[in-house]
């Protein structure tokens, strides 16, 4: 179950699917010495994240080599480096 906002400094309680991002990680129990012997999929674990809408417009989520869900800043785009980073492709 959702409690608050996933990024750690951030204290907003889950109120409603409409607000903010939800996100979806499949996860592993991470003292488990059978993650890599096992079948992978009677391990993995489905959870529900949720970042507030003022943390949503700022950052991400995503699992680190640890596989342990971190805040990520979301990269700051323009249009002209858009474009500079699509022309340079071609």
């Amino acid at each position: 179950m959702l409690h608050k906002c996933a990024n750690p400094v951030c204290y907003v309680p889950f109120r409603s699917m409409h607000e903010g991002k939800l996100f979806l990680a499949e996860t592993f129990p991470p003292d488990n010495k059978e993650a890599f012997t096992a079948p992978r999929r009677k391990l993995r674990h489905r959870e529900h994240f949720w970042l507030c809408d003022a943390c949503a417009a700022h950052f991400t989520l995503r699992l680190d080599t640890a596989l342990r869900l971190i805040t990520v800043p979301l990269e700051k785009r323009t249009p002209a480096s858009f474009l500079k980073r699509a022309a340079a492709l071609n």
